[in-house]
């Protein structure tokens, strides 16, 4: 079981009460990528998902990621360019290959977002993210 399994959120929140994760940009965050905010376990699955998609000698099977408008941006403007110069270039070769689809979903459709219903306070909010 991976670490990030063990850390709910209302541990989070009790070590960094005035910390506003959700609103931080990723490189800000205390303990730098190691961070153990949703914000970062999320980046964390998405390297080891990238790693997935990308072993050899796999069929790679296609993904789509839905994300509500807020998330969308948050996906794109911080979640990649918070990965490792390796995964960055894996998930943009992956997205132009079609490997794994991106699909912003309007605001109504929230409850389809992946990030609002597994990551970020979302109305069904869970304590760790699904198996990819």
């Amino acid at each position: 079981m991976h670490k990030w399994h063990t850390v709910c959120m209302d541990d989070f929140e009790k070590e960094y009460p005035e910390f506003d994760w959700k609103n931080t940009p990723a490189y800000k965050h205390p303990g730098g990528k190691d961070c153990p905010c949703p914000k970062h376990e999320y980046i964390r699955e998405q390297i080891n998902f990238t790693k997935q998609v990308n072993q050899k000698g796999k069929e790679p099977s296609k993904v789509t990621l839905k994300f509500c408008p807020d998330h969308y941006r948050v996906y794109m403007e911080e979640v990649i360019p918070a990965m490792p110069l390796k995964y960055k270039i894996l998930t943009k070769i992956a997205l132009k290959l079609g490997a794994i689809q991106v699909e912003q979903l309007k605001y109504m459709e929230s409850e389809l977002c992946f990030y609002c219903k597994f990551g970020s306070g979302g109305h069904d909010r869970k304590t760790e993210l699904p198996p990819m």
